[in-house]
């Protein structure tokens, strides 16, 4: 063989291996290599985590360093095992990241103070606090997965997001300059994490962590490169695989007479290879035979409603400054969510056949990725969303008022209102939409609602004189 074939034969192996390697050794190589993605995340931890830990205690944020620290490394243990983990459930899961959520209620209790400690709390930094506790709460990325919010959505999107707004806000509102440097500071810092972190969860785990169908449940598992419960078992399970495949392979070469050889040999003979096989006559044949029909009849199977996948059980928690609702699916109650106030938004996600009723007012209202589902408001002081659904319907009750709507990529959204409402003159903003409509009341009490289509066609012109471009809603 040439040495320039030798070469390139050498060069797609340690491809395959670069691959095996970052797919956590699947494919073959040593089961105890560590795969790449955790050597990435270690360097993540060692180098933006501690500079970020090291400005807080710079800058004088008192018990950040230490919760984020904490959270980090439980989140690294979690990584090392996932080569060896089964897919958990929600509860081992959480069971797991354990210290991480102590580690994101503790810096929740600088951020956002209850009881005395509210009395005497540096609204500031507060602010600093809140996006710190944003990078702890980053570690639980694991928990999500396509087709909900995928690592990198939830990183970016939701963690780094929320960081980036409290910072902005302090140097936009504070007036005192040693806070404002403080936030200059540590802003630098959140984002290389944040950037780093996205970056990472972008290449090894775009749709989510991919599990090991085969491994063990992640508590007894062992960490790759490290020590860790679970190592008997899999000596064990490693062992009787072996063992399997050894008797298979015995069986193989037994009844084989001879493997390759013995088949290179039987196509040597030709046509003579069939002596003494039996002769398929006119009556064997399936055609011709009565007791037997060709018609195979299908058994029928019931028809099974599909459901989307929820990534989590369905619950109405307070988390980050806001009340969350989701993975609700066909509610026989209604949902009430009665104890969100003017200081906290309301999230609605991955709801589907299920009745909202939000009774007081609030901030604001988001609606993502639902099907189906009829959602009460009352007061809303700046905005209701409708983000990817499907026939949700938005209904603001009488007395209510919503300043705006914003409505984009929905299919058969709908918004009633109120009479309230409808007197309010409230903006609706649509993009990207497809068979909308607004119903509002009739001039009086007795006359119907009127339902108005929101246009999907427009035509736009542009004057060749003037230079002016008009666009209007096609009309049919």
């Amino acid at each position: 063989m040439s040495e320039e074939v030798t070469a390139r034969l050498e060069a797609v192996a340690a491809r395959l291996e670069r691959v095996a390697a970052k797919l956590g050794g699947k494919g073959g190589g040593d089961d105890d290599e560590v795969p790449i993605y955790v050597t990435d995340y270690e360097a993540i931890i060692n180098k933006e985590v501690k500079d970020l830990a090291e400005t807080c205690d710079k800058i004088g944020l008192e018990g950040a360093s230490a919760p984020l620290l904490q959270a980090f490394a439980n989140s690294l243990q979690l990584v090392k095992r996932i080569p060896k983990s089964k897919k958990p459930s929600v509860g081992e899961l959480n069971e797991f990241l354990s210290d991480g959520k102590a580690a994101y209620e503790a810096l929740n209790a600088k951020a956002e103070p209850r009881g005395k400690a509210a009395r005497k709390s540096d609204r500031d930094m507060e602010m600093i606090y809140t996006a710190v506790r944003e990078a702890a709460n980053s570690t639980n990325w694991p928990k999500y997965a396509a087709p909900g919010m995928t690592p990198k959505q939830f990183i970016a999107g939701d963690c780094g997001a929320t960081s980036s707004t409290k910072i902005t806000q302090l140097l936009l509102k504070c007036k005192d300059d040693g806070k404002k440097q403080k936030g200059k500071d540590i802003s630098p810092k959140l984002k290389a994490l944040f950037d780093k972190l996205e970056e990472f969860v972008k290449e090894y785990f775009k749709t989510g962590v991919d599990w090991n169908p085969k491994g063990v449940a992640i508590s007894e598992a062992s960490a790759s490169g490290g020590s860790g419960g679970g190592g008997d078992d899999e000596k064990k399970e490693s062992a009787a695989t072996k063992k399997k495949g050894k008797k298979k392979a015995g069986g193989a070469g037994g009844g084989g007479g001879g493997g390759m050889a013995a088949v290179m040999g039987d196509l040597s003979k030709g046509l003579s290879v069939t002596k003494g096989m039996k002769k398929v006559t006119s009556s064997m044949k399936t055609k011709n035979r009565k007791d037997r029909s060709g018609k195979v009849a299908a058994p029928k199977k019931p028809v099974k409603k599909n459901k989307r996948k929820k990534f989590g059980p369905p619950t109405t928690k307070f988390m980050g400054g806001r009340w969350m609702v989701e993975n609700y699916d066909e509610s026989p109650d209604i949902l009430t969510v009665e104890k969100a106030n003017l200081k906290s938004n309301v999230f609605i996600t991955m709801c589907d056949m299920s009745t909202i009723n939000i009774t007081n007012k609030v901030k604001a209202v988001t609606i993502d990725n639902c099907v189906k589902c009829r959602i009460f408001v009352n007061q809303v002081v700046s905005t209701v969303e409708i983000v990817n659904c499907k026939s949700c319907k938005v209904i603001v009750v009488e007395g209510g008022k919503v300043p705006s709507f914003a409505v984009d990529k929905c299919e058969s959204p709908q918004i009633i209102l109120s009479r309230s409402a409808y007197e309010a003159q409230p903006d609706i903003y649509s993009s990207n939409v497809s068979a909308m409509n607004v119903e509002v009341p009739g001039k009086t009490e007795n006359d119907d609602n009127k339902e108005f289509p929101i246009p999907e066609q427009f035509l736009t012109k542009i004057d060749c004189k003037t230079g002016v471009c008009t666009t209007t809603p096609t009309e049919h």
